[in-house]
């Protein structure tokens, strides 16, 4: 495949007159915003210690407490509603305030703190937040994607696909500062993941910072403010509209075909199935999910036994199907009552990849009715078949199965199904960036420019949409 077309519409800014430089190693850049990550909450005790560089404890009012030696052992315990020091075990006086911070004596030397087994750059508060204490991680946002770009893209990524990884991660990051709440960001994938500095030591790690050094404080603006720069895994072929998906329709989250999605069938197991999956259950496991989702959501409903999958794939505005052929409305039907998910809602009813499939019953059926319209049906225990004195019976009494016959000879059907059959395409939400099909689209030769530039896009080309140096919120 040729490459395609640049759709015009993002216009990439730089400053010519300032040389962008990755800063040394392991030191942060005073200039470059910071960016704070939820790494646990609700614990009872935090222990850490310094690896690299000379470390500062302090409380929440700036108060130095100690400063911490290197491989010394130190932990904050919450204790009758205190927080407690211990070093090396031996408690100290209790901290009469409600934080600590773990940080760094020098902000330009290199520095490196423990925690739960892992390194990470930056600092370490420890924020006692009533019910338990959370450990918050404090660092420069550059030196934050090293941890994050791998570890979300996959370190054998193509240098292109990476950088505009990079790009879109930076955005998402910075879009959710909020000096106001306790942190910005968690380690994971509600937010994006984060690996700290574990992910700086793993094969293709140089090639993650170099991506992340050339790209060095680009994000994406749309008519002056930073976009929703949402991605996900695979889109399976064609991304989303934002309305379809969750709620909110944004211009520069239009759906668009994504072909170099198939890039992941190069790769047996797990990434191959972020493309094309198939999900077998039974009617039991159906009823399993569905009540534990139920509960899960704190819905009263009594459904009763489920009988019925009915799947919608109208786009919100109810104007015709989605553009992807994503679902949008999935309604369960049980004996007693039905209960209905909705767009993205759907995919943790059964535990989906994607609401990109396909859903098939043992016990559907194609019937035509006396109009001649041809329908689909998957219970069958209201059906009727009229004889020849015009008279309607219920379909083999009561019976739990009926024959039917078509083309290609008789086969037995469940009246209600025993078997579903789910085939699907994709892993994720499909709004914004694929990852995978980024990674196809570099390995075609296509800059990060042009790889942004396809998957946020704009009903108008009107330059509203551009790359440039962060200038705050």
């Amino acid at each position: 495949m040729g490459r395609k077309t640049l759709r015009g519409g993002i216009l990439f800014l730089f400053l010519l007159t300032v040389t962008l430089l990755p800063s040394p190693a392991g030191a942060g850049d005073p200039d470059s915003p910071s960016i704070r990550v939820l790494l646990d909450r609700g614990l009872s005790r935090v222990s850490f210690e310094a690896v690299q560089g000379s470390y500062r404890l302090v409380d929440g009012q700036g108060k130095e407490l100690a400063r911490p030696g290197t491989g010394e052992s130190w932990e904050v315990r919450l204790e009758e509603g205190q927080l407690r020091l211990f070093k090396e075990g031996q408690a100290l006086p209790p901290v009469r305030v409600g934080r600590v911070e773990f940080k760094p004596a020098d902000e330009k030397a290199s520095n490196l703190f423990k925690y739960q087994g892992k390194r990470y750059r930056g600092s370490l508060r420890i924020l006692y937040e009533g019910t338990g204490l959370a450990a918050i991680n404090s660092l420069d946002v550059e030196q934050y994607l090293y941890g994050v770009v791998g570890a979300e893209m996959g370190t054998g990524a193509g240098l292109e696909a990476l950088k505009a990884q990079a790009v879109v991660s930076r955005t998402f990051a910075l879009s959710r500062v909020r000096p106001a709440a306790p942190y910005d960001v968690t380690d994971d994938t509600s937010t994006q993941v984060y690996d700290g500095y574990e992910a700086e030591v793993v094969p293709g790690a140089d090639k993650v910072k170099q991506a992340v050094d050339s790209t060095r404080g680009q994000v994406i603006y749309y008519d002056g403010k930073l976009i929703e720069a949402y991605f996900h895994s695979n889109a399976g072929g064609h991304t989303e509209d934002s309305e379809n998906v969750w709620s909110a329709a944004l211009p520069y989250l239009r759906g668009v075909p994504s072909p170099e999605d198939e890039h992941a069938l190069q790769y047996s197991g797990w990434p191959a199935d972020t493309y094309r999956w198939t999900l077998s259950l039974t009617r039991e496991e159906i009823q399993r999910r569905v009540e534990a989702w139920l509960e899960r959501t704190g819905q009263k409903t009594e459904i009763g036994q489920v009988r019925e999958l009915v799947v919608s794939r109208q786009r919100s505005d109810g104007s015709g199907p989605t553009i992807s052929g994503r679902a949008t409305r999935l309604d369960i039907i049980g004996d007693r009552s039905a209960v209905s998910a909705y767009r993205d809602g759907i995919r943790s009813v059964l535990g989906l990849r994607s609401t990109l499939f396909t859903l098939e019953t043992d016990s559907t059926v194609a019937v035509v009715d006396a109009r001649g319209n041809r329908r689909e049906l998957s219970y069958g225990g209201e059906l009727v078949a009229v004889g020849a004195k015009g008279a309607p019976d219920a379909v083999n009494g009561a019976a739990g199965e009926y024959v039917v016959a078509g083309r290609d000879g008789s086969r037995t059907v469940p009246k209600v199904f025993r078997q579903v059959v789910i085939q699907g395409r994709g892993n994720g939400h499909g709004l914004g960036l694929s990852q995978w099909g980024a990674r196809g689209m570099a390995a075609k030769g296509y800059s990060y420019r042009e790889i942004i530039e396809h998957y946020y896009n704009q009903d108008r080309r009107d330059g509203k949409l551009v790359v440039a140096p962060f200038a705050g919120r």
